[in-house]
């Protein structure tokens, strides 16, 4: 599958983070949201990249897994869209405004595109379900379906592993 999504990463305590040549970033306890695409096959899949998120033990690729490799961080949910379009940079814009964040630092995440940044955050004030169902809300006015529409799908890692869209099955390894 091919589509934009949205991971939430959560940061169990405060501490610092060095995210390659973008310099240094003081985290705090709280939440981040990080939206990326994945539009080719294979290991870039939709699948593949969901799953790679989740792993801590990888090579560094992305400006996120100096995130998700960290042990005080823990990708514990995310929501996506199957399409073919690069929706990314419409989906933070639209989550950022949404919920009043701003990027961690400039350009994470970002470095090919003219955004801030793709790694939003910290949001402290939601409890998981209610940012779950405003990061959902947000995909469905930004592909102008129905909440209840199988297009956006919400993935909770914390409860369930396996997750349905339509007829297909997306499989997230813990």
């Amino acid at each position: 599958m091919r589509g934009t999504y949205t991971i939430i990463v959560e940061s169990k305590s405060n501490g610092y983070r060095t995210f390659g040549r973008l310099g240094r970033a003081s985290l705090q306890k709280g939440r981040y949201l990080y939206t990326g695409s994945a539009l080719g096959s294979g290991s870039m899949s939709l699948e593949r990249r969901l799953q790679r998120h989740r792993v801590r033990s990888k090579k560094m690729r992305w400006h996120i897994d100096y995130l998700t490799t960290s042990p005080r961080c823990r990708v514990n949910g995310a929501v996506y869209v199957v399409s073919d379009k690069r929706l990314e940079c419409d989906a933070n814009l639209t989550i950022a405004k949404e919920l009043k964040l701003g990027p961690l630092l400039p350009r994470i995440g970002a470095s090919d595109c003219d955004c801030e940044g793709h790694l939003l955050g910290p949001e402290l004030s939601l409890s998981k379900a209610a940012l779950m169902k405003r990061l959902t809300n947000a995909y469905c006015r930004l592909v102008r379906v129905d909440p209840a529409s199988p297009q956006v799908v919400q993935i909770d890692c914390a409860s369930s592993h396996r997750f349905w869209n339509a007829s297909r099955k997306i499989l997230i390894k813990p």
